[in-house]
């Protein structure tokens, strides 16, 4: 990511958690009848170092990998997700008092409801649900009728979710006996600290008879990527760069996240693979943009993550609007079909409300 992109990515955050802040300052001042200077100014202050916090220890968690940092980093990381439901429930607030001043004592009815969905999102994101599917693709040959294809996406190792997560994932992933598995990008969370590839070692003991295929995604282009696709594979997976392969008769495509990102370079590079839309073919790419391209080129199954289906509510209707109705789950545009998956872990606030972490088994028809 260029130093201008780091720029403006960091302005229009300040610039957003500002707004928020002002929002929910004035509804907990309210609420609790903050009035005096002093107390006002150490909540408005606690707000914004809180709020702050998660960028600080993103910054910092890019260098140094230890107890202290990711204790900061899950800290202001859970703090961001009790931002979020402060911010829609003092919106809610706010045009109720505003309409029926009476209702200015449920003020801190809602807060309590605010911490219990918090508390909540945060349990239900540790667990790991299994999706199962059946897709029927054209002419699938013989060799892969019912085989199970496993696909794991947004796992987000390094400050948040470290080698426990690593070691579930694989055990979860070996009982379920898979034929193929794809790792569909941003297996890391971006992080730099040397230490983070160590992470990727449990995956070593991943078993497939087809093989362990890896796609990148957006995390891994945050300056590292060298790094993370060495430890990839060396974890033993077969990381597809803008590549085909016929594995039995079946088209397997990888595209790289960053060229993929561009239009114009994801057309030619499926257009230079020659896929053949008479057999069947899945394409592995981290995120469900640019669709229209892969079913033009003749691609049976598209598989995707990225979205995290927005990981707490409300938020999913956003993703879906910004997907095109493709954040989540099986859909077809035309001749081909889309699955895109809310990935294993989180990244941000590591709360899940109306969203399950996921690994998804395809079976094939």
């Amino acid at each position: 990511m260029s130093r201008m992109r780091i720029a403006i990515f960091l302005t229009v955050a300040v610039l957003i958690l500002g707004i928020t802040n002002a929002v929910v300052y004035q509804a907990l001042a309210t609420t609790f009848g903050i009035t005096a200077a002093a107390p006002m100014i150490a909540l408005g202050a606690t707000i914004a170092f809180l709020s702050l916090s998660f960028i600080a220890a993103t910054i910092i968690g890019n260098y140094y990998y230890n107890v202290f940092t990711r204790a900061y980093y899950t800290m202001s990381a859970v703090w961001s997700g009790v931002l979020v439901y402060l911010f829609l429930a003092s919106t809610v607030y706010g045009l109720l008092t505003a309409v029926f001043p009476t209702l200015v004592a449920t003020g801190q009815w809602i807060i309590g409801g605010v911490i219990l969905v918090s508390v909540y999102g945060v349990v239900h994101a540790r667990s790991i649900a299994i999706k199962r599917i059946s897709v029927t693709l054209p002419n699938t040959p013989e060799a892969w009728k019912n085989k199970r294809i496993v696909w794991i996406s947004d796992v987000h190792l390094g400050q948040l979710h470290g080698i426990a997560l690593a070691k579930r994932v694989v055990a979860a992933i070996n009982a379920l006996s898979p034929d193929i598995i794809f790792v569909g990008g941003d297996l890391y969370d971006g992080s730099g600290a040397r230490d983070i590839p160590e992470l990727t070692l449990p995956l070593r003991d991943l078993r497939a008879p087809q093989g362990v295929y890896f796609v990148t995604g957006n995390h891994e282009e945050y300056g590292h990527k060298d790094e993370f696709v060495s430890a990839v594979q060396a974890a033993g997976m077969r990381v597809l760069d803008n590549e085909m392969l016929v594995l039995d008769g079946l088209q397997l495509v990888g595209v790289d996240y960053q060229d993929a990102a561009d239009t114009g370079r994801f057309t030619d590079i499926l257009s230079r693979l020659a896929i053949d839309p008479r057999k069947p073919s899945i394409l592995l790419k981290h995120e469900p943009r640019d669709l229209d391209v892969a079913e033009a080129a003749g691609i049976s199954l598209q598989i995707s993550g990225h979205t995290h289906k927005a990981q707490m509510w409300p938020l999913v209707y956003v993703a879906q609007r910004s997907y095109k109705g493709f954040a989540y789950g099986l859909k077809r545009l035309g001749r081909m079909q889309v699955y895109t998956s809310s990935g294993v872990g989180s990244w941000g606030p590591p709360m899940r409300v109306g969203t399950d972490g996921e690994i998804v088994v395809i079976t094939l028809q």
